[in-house]
């Protein structure tokens, strides 16, 4: 059974004109945590690196969508799950792209600062 940090960031729509960007996050080498995203697939895009993660801290374990709750809404979230691998500090840089259209910028971006700690 994974054992997650009861941590999770819900962030809404960031983009990189001005908006600010989320507190970091305090994680525990070996213990999973979740960043929940608002996501519309409606429109075709995703939540995505938009830069590689440092592998020696952070991997990724997990990627998993949650429909919307209100009828008549297209948006749900993106739940993107991580285990810190050491102690250190790192940056999870996000991208709300489609995969297909590498040409222009993407329509929302986030950075999120994860600070990870030892165990106790």
């Amino acid at each position: 059974m994974k054992s997650f940090l009861p941590l999770v960031l819900a962030l809404a729509w960031l983009s990189s004109a001005g908006a600010a960007e989320p507190k970091p996050i305090a994680a525990t080498v070996g213990k999973e945590f979740e960043i929940r995203l608002e996501s519309d697939s409606s429109t075709g895009c995703q939540w995505l690196l938009a830069k590689p993660l440092d592998d020696k801290l952070l991997k990724q374990t997990g990627k998993t969508y949650e429909r919307p709750r209100a009828p008549r809404s297209t948006v749900g979230f993106e739940v993107l799950t991580y285990k810190p691998l050491a102690k250190g500090k790192t940056t999870i840089s996000l991208k709300f792209d489609r995969l297909w259209e590498k040409a222009r910028a993407p329509l929302h971006v986030t950075n999120v600062v994860v600070v990870i700690s030892g165990p106790d």
